[in-house]
């Protein structure tokens, strides 16, 4: 399954960048009317869907996943062992 989506994303980034560098000429020049807006607006979508398309496959999120499982399994751990209170007394069960 991972690397079904691992293939998805280099084929969607390279798509992006093919798009990019396709359009790149013909796109109308960035002025102060509607169609500088369309301009700028067309290229800020596309660095998005490239950005992510990287973002995924340098796998940034892998790493701060695998800190978060240790972290929360290092919390389960610590949080079973318990402290006496001050001022409580502590029943055997």
């Amino acid at each position: 399954m991972q690397r079904k989506q691992t293939m998805r994303a280099f084929v969607y980034l390279t798509a992006g960048l093919a798009m990019l560098f396709y359009a790149l000429p013909r796109v109308p020049d960035v002025t102060m009317d509607i169609s500088g807006a369309f301009t700028i607006s067309w290229l800020a979508f596309a660095m998005l869907f490239i950005g992510a398309n990287l973002y995924y496959l340098i796998g940034v999120d892998k790493e701060r996943q695998s800190r978060r499982r240790r972290n929360d399994w290092l919390y389960r751990t610590l949080r079973n062992v318990r402290e006496p209170v001050a001022g409580k007394r502590q029943y055997m069960k």
